[in-house]
């Protein structure tokens, strides 16, 4: 009887080794996510959160030598610790939020203090578990364990919690976790003292966190009011970004991940600016159009005032923008119903995927990409995609992309333009200035010559005109030509550049 009590907490310990390393895996990618979020530069953000985190586990098993009694009870305190400052975290980095070293002192503190927790857990069972067997089982148990748990966390996390779940509710769900854990050990661990006190404390810690977790849109709408200044009018996860719609007065702007993609009261000019010249460089020829991106439909809404654009593709990446586009009242008044309109076809998927697979030849591309501001999205601005987009269009289409801030990132800008230059054999560099973003710039690549002059003047524009393009191609002194290193996939230098040119910059 008492060998199968025993063996049956030791598969309780052994579980929870699993769990634990699962929720440990957990802990890092929410921290490194948000503050890649947050903070931008994913790369720089996910290095120094591994980092920190890993040494602080080393730190806690470190640590672990100096607990010498009690040790299932110290493992379960542990446990309900990690749960509590784990699970709000997230809602605490969220709401004390500034772009200050003051932040990111309070992110490393987190890391180090949930680091160590985590880095206390594994020394701990291993020594507990040392009294129910041969130590070498014992060690490859736990070890084989705890990298399985490893790799469930870090597949759990991006497949399933983050896109249904979000950063806030996932913090708070394997904080419960594990203080699941704790209140299973208690209970099943015959020899187990002071119960009654360590499963007052596990349960009052379980309170705080369903208690957030339950009031999670309140919660949400305080933690968006520090975030954003006007009034929130809509919020929503989905499967790839924050999506966010805010008003003030006759105002709506749209945030992704907390970026300002818009603003009513003045997007019309860098649409504008995006989509007329490269319709009008072909005269008024009938022409098919693919728009990468801009899944709020303005892009499309500023084509289909062209009525020599027979058709237009849009391929977005997040199907739940394009429903959000096509339905809610506000977006689809603001983008005039244009992704119902019958001339155009929507995909849902990657820009990239698609134009590897594509066989159809169009006379305009329009590429409308969020910033080059990580690693990932730089690839949208290599060398290699734009030879996938000349690749689709027909011999003398014409291809554009917004380019970020010649101002403000300067190099970015124009690297963008110089990469462009060894994929088509003529490329116009422009540039507009955007109330709500400065000044903005935009290259076209194609592979004839045109004078700005010759472009045709059809459209019932608010800003466009041949004089507003022409003078959007002269560059004063701050912004003007300055030598880059092409962007290439296997060597994305742009998002540096980037960073770099936005780093000390107020918008």
């Amino acid at each position: 009887m008492k060998a199968d009590l025993q063996k049956n907490e030791q598969r309780i310990l052994l579980f929870s080794v699993f769990i634990l390393s699962l929720c440990g895996i957990i802990y890092e990618l929410v921290l490194g996510s948000l503050a890649s979020y947050l903070l931008g530069n994913p790369v720089q953000q996910y290095s120094v959160t591994i980092g920190v985190f890993l040494s602080s586990m080393g730190l806690g098993s470190y640590l672990s030598r100096y607990i010498t009694k009690n040790l299932i009870k110290a493992f379960v305190r542990i446990e309900i610790f990690l749960g509590l400052i784990g699970g709000i975290s997230v809602v605490l980095l969220n709401y004390f939020f500034s772009f200050s070293v003051s932040f990111y002192m309070l992110h490393v503190f987190f890391l180090v203090v949930i680091g160590t927790l985590v880095g206390l857990e594994i020394p701990l069972l291993t020594r507990i578990l040392k009294s129910y067997g041969a130590l070498k089982d014992i060690i490859s148990n736990v070890l084989t364990l705890d990298y399985i748990g490893g790799l469930g966390g870090s597949l759990l996390f991006p497949l399933i919690l983050f896109p249904y779940l979000g950063r806030y509710l996932t913090s708070i769900f394997v904080g419960v976790i594990n203080i699941a854990v704790a209140v299973i050990v208690i209970v099943k661990i015959v020899d187990y003292s002071r119960r009654k006190l360590d499963l007052s404390l596990a349960f009052a810690s379980l309170i705080i966190l369903l208690f957030l977790a339950v009031n999670s849109d309140w919660v949400t709408a305080i933690l968006n009011k520090k975030m954003f200044y006007d009034d929130i009018v809509f919020s929503k996860r989905s499967k790839y970004q924050e999506i966010v719609l805010t008003r003030s007065g006759d105002d709506f702007r749209l945030y992704l991940d907390g970026s300002l993609q818009f603003s009513t009261s003045d997007e019309y000019r860098y649409h504008e600016m995006l989509v007329y010249p490269p319709v009008m460089i072909c005269g008024g020829r009938n022409i098919s159009v693919l728009v990468l991106g801009g899944g709020d439909g303005l892009a499309v809404r500023e084509l289909l005032r062209f009525k020599n654009v027979l058709h237009v593709t849009l391929v977005e990446l997040d199907e739940y923008m394009v429903d959000l586009a096509r339905n809610n009242s506000t977006l689809k008044t603001i983008n005039n119903h244009s992704l119902s309109n019958e001339r155009v076809y929507v995909v849902t998927g990657d820009a990239y995927d698609y134009l590897t697979k594509n066989s159809l030849k169009y006379d305009v591309i329009i590429a409308d990409f969020p910033d080059p501001h990580d690693e990932t999205v730089s690839k949208l601005y290599t060398d290699s995609f734009f030879k996938i987009v000349k690749r689709s269009l027909k011999s003398d289409g014409v291809f554009v992309t917004q380019s970020t801030s010649p101002l403000f990132a300067r190099e970015a800008f124009w690297c963008i333009n110089n990469t462009l230059g060894t994929v088509f054999k003529n490329v116009i560099p422009y540039h507009v200035f955007i109330p709500t973003f400065g000044d903005w710039g935009f290259n076209i690549g194609m592979d004839r010559y045109i004078k700005p002059g010759e472009i045709d003047e059809s459209a019932n524009s608010k800003f466009f005109t041949k004089e507003t393009f022409k003078a959007a191609m002269h560059f004063p002194p701050d912004s003007d030509v300055v030598k880059t290193e092409i962007n290439k996939f296997n060597r994305p230098i742009l998002y540096l550049y980037y960073l770099k040119g936005w780093k000390n910059s107020d918008y």
